[in-house]
């Protein structure tokens, strides 16, 4: 969630908008827990190659198989099996996660924090091969994770995923779908929203749920400051009777309403 520095400044977070304009603050995994995942996941094709290998082997020699190319076709086509199979299958069935992931306790997801599915592992995997052999050798995708906001490898960039901390591992932020304040609902109506942005919308959410932790200049000064800079965007003119808090409470209704018409929370819930 955006908190407030001593000048009062926002900061930004690393967080989702869900398909509901509910704000996920989910960790993203870093550099190291994600090459210690993906050594495991290494380990695991390994062993799953051998195996493979070594059944292949066994098989061969039970009906004679001694054609060079034979074997070399087979093998090839076992190293694509584990090596692009593997990833995309468990990603799959698993919602995100390999063994790897799982043990490291990651999940993959898409940007807008919903599950994968069978095109985005898909896409993941391609893009892994880029991270893991264009050269220098998986320098690529490090400096990827190093670079980016979300921290994404070519496969998370192509996929629009990103891989966070587990959510069934970490509880999640409570999820709220704001009503617009009572007696203000033919004023909110005139307030249109489409300029303002999803970084916008989190920041001015962000305030509303952490205003109560402030002290009382220190609210007003950043509501006032909040309120004058949305309306000014939104090319909106704020009535002086309006109080700026409740502007803005005014403007994350409209935002999440214009965006997301058919979502119909099980309960309205508001602070």
């Amino acid at each position: 969630m955006r908190t407030f520095d001593a000048g009062s400044r926002p900061v930004a977070p690393e967080g989702i908008v869900t398909p509901e304009a509910i704000v996920l603050e989910l960790e993203t995994a870093g550099v190291a827990s994600r090459v210690l995942a993906g050594l495991i996941d290494l380990l695991v094709q390994f062993g799953l190659l051998l195996a493979g290998l070594l059944l292949f082997a066994m098989v061969g020699a039970m009906v004679e198989i001694t054609s060079d190319s034979a074997q070399q076709t087979v093998a090839a086509i076992l190293v694509a099996l584990v090596l692009l199979g593997y990833p995309v299958l468990l990603e799959t069935i698993w919602r995100g996660r390999t063994i790897g992931k799982r043990a490291l306790g990651l999940r993959a997801v898409t940007v807008e924090g919903t599950p994968i599915t069978l095109r985005h592992a898909t896409l993941r995997m391609m893009g892994g091969l880029v991270d893991r052999f264009a050269p220098p050798g998986g320098i690529t995708g490090t400096l990827l994770v190093l670079g980016t906001r979300r921290h994404q490898r070519v496969g998370d960039l192509i996929a629009g995923t990103v891989v966070v901390r587990d959510p069934e591992r970490t509880p999640l932020p409570q999820a709220l779908w704001f009503p617009v304040p009572h007696a203000y609902e033919a004023y909110a109506a005139t307030i249109d929203p489409t300029r303002l942005t999803s970084d916008q919308y989190t920041l001015l959410r962000a305030f509303v749920l952490r205003a109560r932790e402030l002290t009382n200049d220190a609210r007003f000064s950043i509501a006032g400051h909040l309120a004058d800079r949305t309306a000014v965007h939104l090319g909106h003119v704020r009535p002086p009777q309006v109080h700026p808090e409740t502007f803005l409470l005014c403007v994350i209704a409209r935002y999440q309403r214009r965006n997301f018409p058919t979502y119909q929370p099980a309960a309205w819930q508001a602070r």
